[in-house]
């Protein structure tokens, strides 16, 4: 299984990083149904309760999905937390059936999950699946993470979640997802689980909600336990578009570099900062597309206003070869980023559709011939 499954980088990162353009699809991240029992008020997808239930995708379009990304050469696929893919009832039958299909051809995932519902017994069946668990992480403080995934305003609370996160690193850990010699093993992997967070803070400190400065804290409790620390900010989509903890890019820089420090002192880890991940730079740009639990095909998870069809009607082939693909495809990037910015121009950086662009639609795709940028602040002039 080694050889099948180690074609990325062995760091702990997140599978589906760090590739060789081959121009081909590579990655493939495909949206579960949206049902959630947590009220994150951060929320890219507006998760709870699916908007067009009668619009789901059933599983002959899922297996359809998969055979096409096979044929393509895709070797990574990802879930994203649309919905809770463990939660009793919605989505669990159908998530463990996705991840038993992906194992049989030859698919390593990517599943993000609350973690709640993980048991001994869930952990032990997907120990021998080839799947990486990507647990939600804003703090270690089981009461504060109780209001990380609460919303007053819409008069939606959780208690007792933060205790059953807490619980389910545990029996990850002890069922061998931390374990590099077993993880290198049976996948190549240097471990099999993350703690995913964004950095994200209040203005207001009298009572506000904050896990500013429990990042580092977070990030050696990963880096002790060897689990992926995927670290990023607020994407401002769904509910995150309003969401009172986006952390201004000072601040969000002013972490960074500290976290950075830290890493490199104390656990001899060296990584340039970027405005994506901790570690890494995003590469998805040249080898990722994304499905929308009705079966929109996008570029990523943050352009989603760039619209490639949708799979009932449109194959995966087809919107890979689109001329908005081609344009993200070929790095074709103007404004700041593009033109003026260091970074950008030696690959440290990708730029971010989601987070760094002014107008991102097929639209301005199709009329500019590029992908326009504002830049971050990260930004180094050429």
């Amino acid at each position: 299984m080694k050889n099948l499954y180690n074609t990325v980088s062995q760091k702990a990162v997140q599978h589906g990083l760090e590739r060789v353009n081959t121009g081909k699809l590579q990655s493939l991240w495909i949206e579960l149904p949206g049902f959630c029992n947590l009220a994150c008020s951060y929320c890219y997808a507006n998760g709870g309760t699916p908007e067009f239930p009668e619009k789901l995708l059933d599983w002959a379009v899922y297996e359809s999905i998969l055979t096409q990304a096979k044929a393509m050469g895709v070797d990574s696929i990802g879930i994203p937390g649309a919905g809770e893919p463990l939660l009793p009832g919605s989505n669990f039958d159908l998530t463990m059936r996705f991840l038993n299909r992906c194992a049989e051809l030859g698919f390593y995932v990517t599943l993000f999950t609350t973690g709640e519902f993980i048991t001994p017994e869930l952990a032990a069946r997907l120990f021998e699946l080839p799947v990486e668990v990507m647990l939600k992480g804003n703090t270690l403080d089981e009461q504060k993470q109780d209001r990380f995934v609460s919303d007053p305003s819409r008069n939606r609370m959780k208690v007792g979640y933060g205790k059953a996160r807490n619980e389910a690193i545990e029996i990850l850990i002890k069922a061998g997802f931390a374990d590099e010699a077993k993880c290198q093993a049976m996948f190549g992997r240097k471990s099999r689980m993350a703690l995913v967070t964004s950095i994200m803070t209040e203005e207001d400190s009298i009572g506000g909600l904050s896990n500013y400065a429990e990042m580092v804290e977070i990030l050696r409790f990963c880096r002790n336990r060897n689990i992926i620390f995927d670290c990023d900010s607020v994407l401002k989509r769904g509910r995150g578009a309003k969401c009172s903890l986006c952390t201004d890019d000072a601040q969000v820089k002013a972490k960074l570099e500290e976290l950075q420090a830290i890493d490199q002192v104390e656990f001899g880890n060296s990584w340039e900062l970027s405005q994506s991940y901790i570690g890494t730079v995003c590469d998805r740009y040249m080898h990722h597309m994304y499905v929308s639990q009705y079966g929109q095909i996008r570029p990523c998870i943050g352009a989603m206003d760039v619209d490639l069809g949708n799979v009932r009607e449109t194959s995966l082939s087809q919107a890979w070869s689109s001329a908005e693909m081609q344009i993200i495809r070929g790095r074709k990037y103007g404004g700041v980023c593009g033109h003026e910015c260091k970074n950008f121009a030696e690959k440290k950086c990708n730029s971010c559709l989601g987070r760094r662009t002014e107008i991102l639609t097929n639209a301005s795709l199709l009329e500019k011939g590029e992908v326009s940028c504002i830049g971050c602040w990260n930004f180094q002039k050429k």
